[in-house]
């Protein structure tokens, strides 16, 4: 075979050699990333957002466990960093910050985005559940029965929702015992159902975040707070909080969401793997932590001198009297806005009332 033969020879030998490598490498790398996304993912550490401040009930015994479970289950491939105290961003910035990815979770109270959950309001109307775990079961069973509850948390993934244990009448110097005690005074409120369940009673709602309600007491600048026992605790209310008013007013909601295109950065492993670990289960968990927070949080106000207000069942009845307006305003402005009122409202009170 004479040189040009050779060459010609050699180079189709080596053309269908490396022809054959790099199929075979590709094959390779193709179901080895394949099999990668399936078992190990891509590690992503998560930002959890939060208002609430770093010893709270619902940051150490709900959500640390919780992303420390989720951090042993897939075998460190999704870890959390905490930002709580607005360190990411202010209290009424915390749902936009999931929908936008500046947080890629956030767990914070609907009542920091007036007109944003009109059909999730539903919870915030008066003796709505009469304990943190009692409302937070009441709320996710409507959350299940009505998809409007969902629609309305768009732009998130929604892990859970929950409420509070239940709002009391802190008063600072005022002891409260009938709606005609709270004329005049002006009352720390979180939301705008909050502002109308004060108004009816005649008492001027203030809104400001729970963290500045100490130092409004302390100095004046608000004679009260409505705020849940937790408080007592998770914010040293009892410092400034002469007398509490006992009466299962009201709870607050809150949400668990998460950013969705964070979501989709977990592998579907990693996904079935915190789908199987949310919902329902983890509003009752949160509810019952409230619930134990508030407990402490009576026994502290107990310890600390603070005067408790028991009602009696006549002056319990003036009080849903006093407030029962706001039940036909939530169902007529709700049903304006073409939504579901009376329909979630009746499913609502036979979930009270099972």
């Amino acid at each position: 075979m004479n040189r040009k033969w050779k060459c010609l020879f050699y180079s189709l030998v080596i053309s269908f050699l490396i022809v054959v490598v790099a199929a075979c490498g590709d094959g390779s790398a193709t179901s080895g990333s394949t099999t990668g996304s399936q078992t190990t993912g891509e590690e992503v550490e998560l930002s959890v957002s939060t208002y609430l401040t770093a010893g709270h009930g619902q940051v150490t015994d709900v959500l640390e466990p919780f992303f420390n479970e989720i951090e042993e289950k897939t075998e460190g491939r999704v870890t959390a960093n905490y930002y709580p105290s607005n360190a990411l961003g202010a209290a009424d910035a915390q749902y936009d910050m999931a929908v936008t990815g500046v947080a890629d979770f956030v767990l914070s109270n609907h009542g920091y985005s007036p007109g944003q959950f009109q059909l999730t309001s539903i919870a915030d109307l008066p003796f709505m559940g009469n304990s943190a775990e009692d409302a937070s079961r009441i709320l996710w069973n409507l959350h299940e029965q009505f998809p409007g509850i969902a629609e309305e948390h768009e732009g998130t993934k929604i892990g859970w929702l929950f409420k509070t244990d239940t709002y009391q009448i802190f008063t600072s110097d005022k002891p409260v015992r009938t709606p005609e005690d709270l004329k005049g005074l002006r009352i720390r409120t979180p939301s705008p159902a909050g502002n109308r369940l004060l108004e009816l009673v005649g008492a001027t709602p203030v809104n400001i975040p729970m963290g500045d309600v100490y130092e409004g007491m302390q100095r004046g600048v608000i004679d009260g707070a409505l705020a849940p026992a937790s408080v007592i605790v998770n914010f040293q209310l009892s410092d400034v909080t002469k007398y509490i008013t006992k009466g299962d007013f009201w709870t607050q909601s809150f949400y668990g969401v998460f950013n969705p295109d964070t979501w989709e950065r977990l592998s579907a492993e990693d996904q079935e793997i915190i789908e199987s670990m949310i919902g329902e289960q983890m509003a009752i968990k949160a509810g019952q932590v409230y619930d134990q927070d508030g407990q402490n949080g009576w026994e502290k106000a107990e310890e600390d001198g603070v005067e408790i207000i028991e009602l009696s069942n006549e002056e319990k009845t003036e009080w849903e009297e006093a407030l029962k307006p706001m039940v036909q305003e939530w169902i007529d402005e709700t049903e304006s806005k073409g939504l579901p009122g009376q329909e979630i409202y009746d499913a609502a009170i036979e979930l009270r009332n099972p």
